[in-house]
């Protein structure tokens, strides 16, 4: 390889590079824009759950407290198995309470989950709500918590009539007695405050993470900018090393690098033209630049003979596509691309090597590249053969339908194929690198 071929695939990968950082560098804003977004409002959600949660819990656990302090002043009056013998006293006890943590009804049960008496409110303005909750009561329900911890639920009734209903377990010296169940009326601009607070609590947490996010987006966009270009850095040089190597065996094969160009322009438009994946796009291209990677291992004497090849000889050329494998074998970017490295050389029939596999066994990017790679041989100088025209390379390929070829794959690829190589006949390598490398950007790094 001269001088002047080197740095012509050195320019080439580093006018690449600087292509694609300068693409990049102006899609960060919005990708970063996008995903503080999402962040904001997902962080938002999540907060202002937490808060409400908190709020309630807070709530609850000084109403817990509240009455445990007035039921527990109370406890030594009665005994264990509350079976009260001064009914009097209890029915005051619990009006008192009724009083003092404003509840319009309270029932009291035994350990045994039965009810053992009820006292409503007498106050005249919770009259109509009475008659409410007793006309519904039974679609209220009952629950009993399992533990010492207080169980509560809100309810509505008869056009946004709102109640709370806790349910309190009773306990003396780790003994369950009873439980209390109490309803209270929870006033309309209770409701409507605790609805405002909910909206505040979001708002302002939102806002909060917002501007919180505009003080640390130049650090987080020059942070996320120098890694983005330390990953592009890196694809970029993979692709550059693919290619290098890609290059220089075909130097060795056919006086000219524009074969690598040629057949990975080619698999590509045929792998759209037949709606291929993206992902298996992007194995096809990496096994296209590497399929005969392996034949660096191969000598001249055999590589470049003027003429057939001996059986021997063969054999050796055979084992390019497992040198090949060895040779990326420990590079992880490179795993997929060994369906082509591999089996390109394999035959739909079954009859071609390595492995003899057949049909749709053989990966699709290696059936379609089996045939992009022999069309481009036949049609192309080599230095132990010259190029056969168009019409008779598409007689040859006709002769391998469903024996060499994958024949649906073969149809489709001659219906496309006197544009495509009319199309590259008619470019410059130059012209060639530049829509290859176009590709490479649509594929890899947009």
């Amino acid at each position: 390889m001269t001088n002047n071929q080197k740095k012509s695939i050195i320019n080439f990968g580093l006018n690449k590079l600087k292509s694609i950082l300068d693409i990049n560098s102006n899609n960060i804003v919005s990708s970063f824009f996008k995903r503080a977004l999402f962040s904001v409002i997902f962080i938002s959600i999540i907060s202002t759950i937490f808060i409400i949660n908190f709020q309630q819990y807070t709530f609850y656990t000084s109403l817990a407290d509240e009455i445990r302090t007035n039921v527990d002043e109370r406890l030594d009056k009665y005994s264990e198995n509350l079976k009260f013998t001064d009914m009097k006293i209890l029915k005051e006890d619990v009006k008192v309470l009724m009083e003092q943590l404003g509840f319009i009804t309270i029932e009291i049960y035994d350990d045994k989950k039965e009810k053992f008496f009820k006292v409503a409110s007498a106050e005249e303005k919770f009259a109509n709500k009475l008659k409410l909750i007793q006309t519904d009561y039974k679609l209220i329900g009952h629950n009993f918590p399992t533990s010492k911890k207080m169980n509560y639920n809100f309810f509505e009734i008869s056009d946004k009539h709102n109640f709370m209903q806790i349910f309190y377990p009773i306990y003396k010296s780790n003994r369950l007695l009873g439980y209390i169940e109490g309803i209270s009326y929870i006033e309309p601009i209770v409701v409507e405050r605790f609805k405002q607070g909910i909206f505040t609590t979001i708002v302002t947490v939102m806002l909060t993470i917002f501007i919180f996010s505009l003080l640390i987006f130049p650090l987080i966009y020059f942070a996320y900018k120098k890694l983005n270009a330390h990953r592009l850095e890196l694809l970029s040089s993979n692709i550059m090393t693919i290619n290098t190597l890609g290059n220089a065996i075909a130097l060795r094969d056919s006086d000219t690098n524009e074969h690598n160009y040629r057949v990975t322009l080619y698999a590509i438009k045929f792998a759209q033209s037949i709606n291929l994946d993206n992902e298996n796009i992007k194995v096809l291209i990496k096994g296209a630049f590497l399929h005969d990677v392996g034949k660096i291992g191969i000598s001249d004497n055999i590589l470049l003979k003027n003429g057939s090849l001996n059986e021997e000889e063969f054999e050796i050329m055979r084992s390019h596509v497992v040198k090949g494998v060895e040779l990326v074998n420990d590079d992880s970017w490179l795993e997929d691309a060994k369906a082509v490295i591999l089996y390109h050389h394999e035959r739909y029939d079954g009859s071609g090597y390595p492995n003899k596999v057949k049909n749709k066994e053989i990966p699709i990017t290696a059936r379609i590249f089996a045939i992009v790679d022999v069309f481009d041989a036949l049609t192309s100088k080599r230095p132990y053969k010259e190029p056969f025209s168009y019409e008779k390379s598409i007689e040859i390929l006709k002769d391998g339908y469903n024996s060499q070829f994958d024949g649906e794959l073969l149809n489709h690829f001659i219906k496309i194929s006197n544009k495509l190589y009319t199309d590259a006949r008619l470019k410059q390598k130059e012209e060639l690198k530049k829509e290859l490398e176009s590709l490479i950007k649509k594929y890899f790094l947009e």
